[in-house]
């Protein structure tokens, strides 16, 4: 009886994952919503594309700008090419997911859950993972204890099915996280003051190296202390990170203009130790 259960549920879980909405609307009630968190702590939803579904229809739907969608899924073509039933990466805002309370008429919202993972508490899960008041998430999970198991089911709220206003992706995080829109700010301000240096070339970093949220960066020109721009043309994906230090000059190659941390480097897709970049600094 009890493989049958799982049989079904497996079945079940299935069905629910093969397409998300239709080709009228991007969620339905029918639609779960099962997140799961990158290593920069955003909540990503994998949305299987319907038929009739585009990528710059999919955007708008989830309060996204196109190229901050492709920024969550750097592997996908960058002409639109994609098929019904391609997974693509969504981060939904903790402040989209709502409380029972507030998901009213019911049929217009949606389960949230979020599956636990090994090593996780229950505090960790409601208020660093999610914001939520740990009493709140136990009485909303029905809980008669705060222990948890890998591959427990936690529903953290609920979700409009009418989709995800741009407001909420903005105020709620950028989406590269609070630090990366730190770093930002800071170019730009030195942009109001200095000309920016532009410089392409090599970028190297090390995959193997184990780092979180080390959003840094060797350069042979930028001051120590000083915010660079790196944008991977071929994934048209840009981001920003503190010089910590000048390059070796016996460690690495005169090709190499730029030594990205592991975060940097998987913020802009790169896949080979040793990619092109393109780079604004200031001196």
């Amino acid at each position: 009886m009890r493989k049958l259960v799982l049989t079904l549920t497996g079945i079940a879980l299935c069905l629910i994952l093969s397409a998300t909405g239709d080709s009228l609307n991007y969620l339905t009630a029918k639609d779960t919503i099962f997140l799961k968190l990158d290593d920069f702590g955003n909540g990503i939803f994998s949305h299987q594309l319907a038929k009739g579904q585009t990528m710059y229809s999919l955007a708008k739907f989830y309060g996204l700008k196109l190229d901050v969608l492709y920024n969550f899924n750097p592997d996908l073509p960058l002409d639109g090419s994609v098929s019904p039933n391609q997974p693509i990466n969504v981060p939904i805002p903790d402040s989209a997911i709502v409380d029972w309370r507030m998901a009213w008429p019911r049929k217009n919202f949606i389960p949230v859950y979020y599956t636990v993972k090994h090593g996780d508490t229950f505090y960790k899960v409601s208020k660093t993972n999610f914001g939520i008041v740990p009493d709140t998430l136990k009485l909303r999970n029905r809980l008669s204890s705060t222990s948890l198991r890998s591959g427990q089911l936690i529903q953290i709220g609920w979700l409009n099915t009418a989709g995800i206003p741009d407001s909420l992706q903005a105020a709620n995080r950028n989406p590269l996280g609070l630090r990366m829109q730190s770093l930002q700010l800071a170019f730009q301000g030195e942009k109001t003051v200095k000309k920016p240096q532009f410089q392409n070339g090599a970028a190297y970093w090390q995959r193997e190296k184990k780092g979180a949220d080390d959003y840094f960066a060797l350069h042979r020109n930028a001051p120590v202390g000083s915010i660079i721009q790196i944008t991977n043309p071929l994934k048209k994906t840009t981001v920003y990170a503190k010089v910590i230090a000048p390059i070796p000059d016996q460690a690495y190659g005169d090709d190499i203009i730029v030594v990205l941390s592991p975060t940097i480097a998987k913020l802009l897709g790169a896949k080979d130790p040793k990619f092109f970049v393109e780079i604004k600094y200031f001196k």
